[in-house]
């Protein structure tokens, strides 16, 4: 999916920094350890939540990613998901994020049929 994988390195590096077993970051970021390993090689994107999640676990900074290319270079492939990325770090409550990443969801199903 992404040849320099700059994200997949990043939260590998993190996770190790922090003495976390790939399987142990999984469970507190509630996903499968066989998707945190896809993820760190690059062979899956994290959906927001996955990324929220892990950045919050991880220390990170969700408002550094649509700036920084050399970090996060998998996040800027896509043209528009900075622009997601804005309205989602907009949200003012958790219900709100909810609701804004549901609308996010049914655009991206509709724009791919």
């Amino acid at each position: 999916m992404n040849t320099e994988n700059k994200l997949g390195k990043k939260i590998k590096e993190l996770r190790k920094s922090m003495g976390l077993t790939q399987e142990k970051l999984a469970e507190l970021a509630n996903i499968d350890a066989k998707h945190l390993s896809k993820i760190e090689n690059g062979v899956h994107a994290p959906t927001y939540k996955t990324l929220k999640s892990l950045s919050e676990i991880l220390n990170f900074n969700l408002q550094d990613i649509d700036n920084k290319a050399q970090t996060v270079s998998v996040i800027t492939q896509s043209p528009l998901y900075g622009k997601v990325l804005k309205i989602l770090n907009s949200a003012k409550s958790e219900k709100e994020l909810q609701n804004y990443y549901d609308i996010l969801k049914l655009a991206s199903r509709l724009m791919n049929k």
